[in-house]
């Protein structure tokens, strides 16, 4: 067993390796210049995403907004009503009685941003892209992401400069499909006054088995089950005891979490939670795409399972 655990553990560091993940990288564009592709959209012409399908893609990903509402999973922290949107109206009510009551703390999502809705060419493009090994679609979703994170200051409400950690990718995963979702899509240009910190975070140890178990993306579960299996699913590391800077933990950098895309906010939830576990107190986060009309059963309504911050 001992041996087994030894594997898992050398398996896991392997895969994350930059000369391995290099080496997958090359082999994809050679395999992508070998074996040309039909457009992941229209299906009919030849190319990623072909020039008649390209702006239609790109018009879904012009505009980022607010998403942690629909979010049913997502860690709560406490706010005052005459500060959260959506409660300016109570917040009247309260003050019309003459007094000077001070709003109470309500309980709000944690502030998410996405870059897009998931639906119609945005969720094809992503299904080909993570689940179907075509890489050279993320040339075209880069672009959102930066967008995206440039919008982070007016949006949230959130001051520079700014770490952004990724949530970070399974051994199995990387074995999957050969490279990291997450991680391709920060390796285009990032915003001036962010800095990306990888290796902050990583999967609790996995069985050798689950290399063996076919797993693609989280659409069509429900809530419950996603939280389920997310629960204390990452863990923090020794690189972010010995990297993550002073300034970070004394709150003059914010720290935002980067995942590609957000369903219930349960995996967001336990990257959140393995952050503080590490000492770090992230402020925010960030996605290409979120589902924005989750399926939840009448005992799962919003935010239900989560501990307010």
């Amino acid at each position: 067993m001992e041996t087994t655990g030894r594997l898992a553990a050398f398996l896991d560091a392997a895969v994350h390796l930059r000369a391995v993940q290099a080496a997958a990288a090359a082999s994809r564009e050679l395999t992508g210049l070998l074996l040309p592709s039909l457009c992941v959209l229209c299906g009919a012409k030849d190319g990623a995403v072909c020039p008649d399908c390209e702006p239609r893609l790109a018009s879904e990903l012009l505009h980022p907004f607010r998403a942690e509402r629909d979010a049913a999973a997502l860690p709560l922290r406490s706010t005052r009503a005459a500060g959260t949107a959506g409660t300016a109206g109570t917040a009247g009510a309260t003050g019309g009685s003459g007094g000077h009551q001070e709003a109470s703390p309500v309980p709000s999502p944690v502030p998410v941003l996405a870059a897009a809705r998931y639906g119609a060419e945005a969720s094809q493009a992503l299904l080909a892209f993570k689940d179907h090994g075509r890489t050279s679609v993320v040339r075209f979703l880069r672009p959102a992401v930066y967008r995206v994170l440039a919008a982070v200051p007016e949006q949230l409400g959130i001051c520079g400069p700014f770490t952004l950690v990724p949530v970070p990718g399974s051994a199995s995963g990387f074995r999957r499909r050969g490279f990291d979702p997450v991680e391709e899509l920060l390796g285009g240009a990032l915003p001036p006054g962010w800095a990306t910190a990888r290796g902050w975070l990583a999967h609790r140890r996995e069985s050798p088995l689950e290399a063996f178990r076919h797993r693609t993306s989280h659409a069509g579960t429900g809530s419950r089950q996603r939280r389920s299996g997310t629960l204390d699913r990452f863990r923090p590391t020794r690189r972010l005891a010995a990297e993550a800077p002073a300034a970070a933990r004394r709150g003059t950098r914010s720290v935002v979490l980067f995942d590609d895309v957000m369903t219930t906010g349960s995996t967001l939830a336990a990257t959140w939670r393995a952050l503080e576990a590490g000492g770090i107190d992230p402020v925010g986060a960030v996605v290409l795409a979120a589902v924005t009309a989750p399926a939840a059963v009448s005992d799962e309504g919003l935010n239900s399972t989560c501990r307010t911050y």
